[in-house]
């Protein structure tokens, strides 16, 4: 990995620095033309674009553009952008859907479109923070894209809400375009894990009148996409000493040595013999994996977007644009768990496990247990069947003014946006085993075997056979029985909406260095809720998955998963199965309403203006100014003392002064140098603000969400050097540096002083909730470039290097140190081509249960494309994703301690595209 890693810097290296002097010499005149002018359209226009605009930036930026119209590099722009330096993206789900900048997780990044706020809503089944402000990319269509700027350093003129970067899609227009313009893109894609095709394509449509004084787009697109991946699963760890409970023990809990050379007297094998106290010592220090489980996610997800444009001029100094776009997508998906249950150490007989070495306490990996005889209650597995119904909506329309009066320049939006979200409903099936098993980890290779195939139907029990009934006491039935599953409704269902306006005036100025006085303000009503209600379903009868409709998955699902033993293939239920069994076997059903627990309303008011003055002596120009911002929030939430629930209000505010400053020296006709030094904020997830709060006024302890949490805050300094050595080509260095404080965490946080909604009381409790006081260090730099060689090759590449000092040993979330991207292209006459290859070393996710420190391990993303042009307005294109079928995996703080073992598949794709 090592090697492979220097010979991937090296390659970059060459491609951002050794290209300059051949390409001087040979795209000149294919880029500007010399004595006749060429129209470069295709990857090298795309290029050339988003090159031009970085140049011209005020500030540090990196920009993506379109390669034509109604044509992106790829079909998700989150993609795209991970071409950048200093841009990731995260791959669970295949596609990638949320970025993380300059070592900054997703959270704390943030999106407008056209310069204003876009809702957002996510489909509820992935780990992807639907209750922070972030934006799911894959919901953009890319037809309606003319390019995405990502703003690494601000300006006092550019929203605040964001540490690592702010990304703003720049969408079409009628009046820029040619009047009568088409494109039309159709076709289709194919998954080779899913072994599924799908439908995708798109149109755009653009007028305006010959005085260009009204024009229309309009725009649509289709997209279904299909997802089948199978992994294996470790839900938690614990220490081998949890697996020694056969063991004789004296009255201290002590293990008894009785046997020959310090041996126990009876109980498990230990690497094949009764262990001794040195033994014991080491195994009990070794982690184990608890609920080793093999899982399988099939989705179809379908989206359908719209977007309208309609522009006025009705004078030259002014001109009117009114957007709207509408994004549907569904989202459903099934999914099954098949697991072993890992706590039952009085059953063990046997386990092997491999010595601590190096940060590693020790890993067991092999672990035998007895099953649960006939007659007697329990269970040693588990499978879990599911089946949501997921929705997304999104609605944003605006109106945008551009007026021109003498000096001035007056800009302006207003506008609205709604989004809304996740499982509605969600159907829950579960069934137990009481067979024994061999169960074990060791990296990515996992082991399970069962006393029976999985793929054994009789041997998965409903849960009144497994464990038996009991009495359950509700408020309108009383009956014997035990919960099968449930049907939640709404399931985390999250409505996020807003109203905004703002105003902005820029004065061209004669005042010494100073050319031009930028102020304006903006204006924000936002509301962020999440809603749940549920019910559960009961049974008395005995039964097996083999009296259901069940399903053996696939024998080839699980290859190339390093997994073994039985427990695949395994038996299951897909959608209408799960339906089915409920409605059968289900013979009661109590309906337990609202969820007062999972409940959260945000609404949060921001008021910001800005004052920024444009200067320019000799080589020398750039901006300084600063931004005030008030932020008003309300959060409503449950307070909960006993089974008691008590509404709760709390009303905060904070106001923030956020001065910015950019330095921009021409140091050559082609070399620019950049520095930026700003404060900036992040504002906290919503459901960090209104968090149910559970209180105990006896033990005077309680958890839950913090309404006074302020937001996160940074000081950015940044410097980049940039030479444009010939059209079309640059190569530029950027160091980069954020200091971040009230950095947000949960801690255990005594002697809050809390009035206890349900008791009235007002107390000092120890209350476990995320806190301010946190701080990170963040520091880079990134080495990019692009180089058009010769006859008809190119490459652009970057590699970027991001450390953070937290004082913990994780680091931040989603930071990657390494990250480097090699895109070589060709493009000659009727025939472009490219290949991207991205790798992007581990890092840390999260916390996962029983506080594991989770990591993701190095990625690796290859992708290709070719196309043609048929004639001057058709083109056919053929891409691939994913061709290496990279394995996604996840570790609990050593890399032999497996958390998730998933392949995606390779996507494969063909279509027509029609441009006029």
């Amino acid at each position: 990995m090592v090697s492979q890693f220097k010979l991937l810097l090296l390659t970059t290296a060459c491609a951002c620095v050794a290209v300059p002097a051949i390409a001087q010499t040979t795209t000149g005149d294919q880029l500007s033309g010399g004595g006749d002018d060429v129209v470069v359209t295709g990857i090298r226009k795309s290029l050339t674009d988003a090159i031009d605009t970085k140049r011209r930036a005020d500030s540090i930026v990196d920009v993506i553009s379109a390669e034509d119209v109604g044509k992106l590099a790829d079909n998700n722009v989150a993609e795209s952008l991970a071409r950048l330096p200093g841009v990731t993206v995260d791959h669970q789900f295949g596609e990638g859907e949320q970025l993380s900048i300059a070592g900054v997780e997703p959270a704390l990044n943030r999106l407008t479109i056209d310069g204003h706020s876009v809702a957002s809503a996510d489909w509820g089944g992935n780990p992807s923070d639907r209750s922070s402000r972030t934006f799911n990319y894959s919901l953009l269509s890319p037809a309606i894209i003319s390019q995405a700027i990502v703003y690494k350093t601000p300006e006092a003129r550019l929203q605040e809400g964001a540490i690592g970067a702010s990304v703003d899609i720049v969408t079409r227009r009628p009046l820029d375009l040619k009047p009568n313009t088409i494109s039309v893109n159709a076709g289709g894609e194919y998954n080779d894990r899913a072994n599924r095709g799908s439908f995708r394509g798109n149109a755009l449509y653009s007028w305006h009148n010959d005085e260009g004084t009204v024009g229309i787009l309009g725009a649509i697109n289709y997209d279904k996409e299909q997802l089948s991946r199978a992994g294996t699963a470790v839900y938690w760890y614990r220490d081998g000493s949890a697996l020694l409970e056969s063991y004789p023990k004296d009255a201290n809990g002590n293990i008894v040595y009785t046997g020959p050379n310090g041996t126990v007297a009876s109980g498990a094998t230990i690497n094949g013999s009764l262990p001794n106290a040195s033994t014991i010592a080491a195994f009990s220090k070794a982690r184990y994996a608890s609920f080793l489980a093999h899982e399988f996610f099939k989705q179809e997800r379908q989206r359908i977007g719209g977007s309208l444009a309609i522009q006025a001029k009705p004078t030259d100094n002014l001109t009117i644009t009114g957007t709207a776009l509408i994004i549907r997508g569904n989202y459903d998906n099934l999914s099954n768990s098949e697991y072993t249950y890992g706590y039952e150490g009085s059953r063990l007989t046997a386990a092997t496990f491999i010595p601590a070495s190096g940060n590693s306490p020790g890993i067991v990996n092999s672990a035998t247990f007895s099953g649960i005889p006939n007659g007697q209650t329990g269970a040693t597995g588990q499978l879990d069947t599911l089946y949501r119904k997921t929705r997304i909506k999104n609605d944003t329309v605006s109106m945008l003014i551009d007026w021109r009066p003498g000096g001035w320049e007056i800009t302006g939006n207003v506008g609205a946006t709604r989004a809304s979200g996740g499982k509605n409903p969600e159907y829950l099936l579960d069934f137990r085993t009481k067979q024994g098993f061999t169960a074990g980890a060791n990296g990515r290779n996992t082991y399970v075997n069962w006393a029976s195939p999985a793929s054994d139907a009789t041997k998965w029990l409903s849960n009144f056979t497994a464990l038996g009934g009991e009495n359950v006491n509700d408020t309108n039935q009383r009956f014997f029985a035990r919960q099968i599953g449930g049907i939640p409704l709404s399931v985390g269902f999250t409505v996020d909406k807003e109203k905004f306006g703002e105003l902005n005036f820029k004065h061209d100025v004669d005042f010494g260095p100073f050319k031009a006085l930028l102020f304006g303000g903006r204006y924000v009503d936002h509301a962020n809720s999440n809603y749940q209600t549920s019910n559960a379903i009961y049974t008395n009868q005995n039964f097996t998955l083999a009296d259901t409709p069940f399903v053996v998955r696939a024998d080839d699902l699980y290859d190339g998963l390093y997994t073994t033993g039985n427990g695949t293939p395994y038996a299951t239920l897909d959608k209408d199965g799960i339906l089915a069994t409920l409605t059968k076997y289900g013979n009661f059903n109590i309906d337990r309403g609202f969820s007062k627990d999972a409940y959260w309303l945000v609404n949060e008011k921001i008021a910001a203006g800005y004052v920024q003055a444009n200067f320019e002596m000799g080589k020398f120009r750039g901006n300084i100014g600063g931004r005030y911002v008030h932020t008003s929030d309300e959060s409503n939430f449950f307070t909960r003392s006993g089974d008691v629930f008590a509404p709760t209000r709390v009303k905060t505010n904070d106001d923030r002064f956020l001065p910015a400053a950019n330095l921009i020296f021409q140091a050559g006709e082609d070399v620019v140098i950049r520095g930026s030094a700003a404060k900036v904020i992040a504002r906290p997830r919503y459901s960090d603000l209104a968090g149910s709060l559970s209180l105990d006024d006896t033990t005077r302890s309680g958890s839950g969400g913090n309404p006074d949490l302020k937001p996160y805050a940074a000081t950015n300094f940044g410097v980049s050097t940039e030479w444009y050595f010939a059209p079309g080509s640059f190569l530029a260095g950027e160091v980069f540096y954020r200091d971040i404080s009230n950095y947000i965490g949960n801690q255990t946080v005594d002697g809050v002083s809390l009035t206890n909604t349900v008791t009235g009381r007002t107390l000092t409790y120890s209350i476990s909730r995320p806190v301010n006081g946190g701080k990170a260090k963040v520091t880079g730099f990134s080495v990019s470039g692009n180089a058009n060689l010769i006859w008809g090759f190119g490459i652009s590449g970057s590699y970027t290097f991001t450390d953070a000092d937290t004082g913990l040993a994780t680091g931040l979330p989603f930071l990657s140190r390494n990250v480097v991207t090699i895109v070589p292209y060709f493009e000659k006459g009727p025939f472009q081509a490219r290949v991207s290859y991205n790798r992007r070393s581990k890092y840390f996710y999260r916390f996962g249960r029983q506080q594991s420190q989770d990591y993701t391990d190095a990625y690796r993303q290859l992708d290709a494309s070719v196309s043609y042009a048929v004639t001057d307005n058709i083109q056919v294109s053929a891409a691939a994703q994913n061709l290496l079928d990279e394995t996604y995996y996840q570790y609990s703080s050593t890399p032999d301690a497996p958390t998730s073992v998933y392949k995606n598949g390779r996507v494969f794709s063909l279509s027509a595209t029609f441009r006029m």
